[in-house]
């Protein structure tokens, strides 16, 4: 390629004072239960999921949230292979304690790895394919059924391995539909972990 073939782009001096804006978040398109699942599903082929170490502290992880304006974390080991999921309900309130009374120490000494919701090989994933062309309330009728607000999916490589591609969020599809957030907490309460 020769140098002459593209003339500079024009420029000038920067102003003094300049501020220095933000990106702005993202405006989601109002979708309803029949808009298409993909509209609602955080695609992970073009948004890079934020991660976590099992071994971070709840209070840094909840201060990582706050600072990444997001309510989950994907944990991942030293690989960035898939542990599982941390949410901001599981890092607040009543889980934090529940496992800290479990495990008799104090809920200052809780890591994610201790709140965190595993994923393992049994773990219900759906499947790119079968999102394609499904629709939003097939999305919310899945994620009704296996009682979570959180549903991870999968693609498949050359091998025919799973390959983490994306994730449906209910409260994330709940503000896109218009609707106010529900507080759901996956994790079960105080009194069931403590009666068990």
């Amino acid at each position: 390629m020769q140098d002459d073939q593209f003339k500079p782009l024009p420029w000038t001096k920067l102003n003094r004072n300049v501020p220095c804006y933000l990106p702005k978040p993202l405006t989601h398109t109002p979708v309803s239960a029949s808009s298409p699942a993909l509209e609602v599903m955080t695609d992970f082929r073009h948004i890079t999921p934020v991660t976590i170490s099992r071994d971070v502290s709840l209070d840094d992880a909840n201060k990582a949230m706050a600072l990444c304006n997001v309510h989950y974390f994907l944990v991942v080991d030293e690989q960035r292979q898939l542990l599982g999921l941390v949410t901001e309900a599981g890092t607040k309130g009543n889980r934090p304690l529940a496992v800290a009374y479990e495990m008799d120490i104090q809920p200052s000494e809780l890591v994610v790895g201790n709140v965190m919701i595993d994923k393992h090989d049994d773990a219900e994933v759906l499947h790119l394919a079968d999102v394609i062309p499904a629709r939003v309330g097939n999305v919310l009728a899945t994620l009704r059924k296996l009682a979570t607000p959180y549903c991870l999916v999968v693609d498949h490589d050359e091998k025919n391995r799973h390959v983490l591609c994306g994730l449906f969020s209910l409260s994330q599809i709940e503000r896109q539909m218009g609707l106010e957030p529900q507080s759901v907490e996956i994790a079960q309460t105080f009194s069931e972990i403590v009666n068990r």
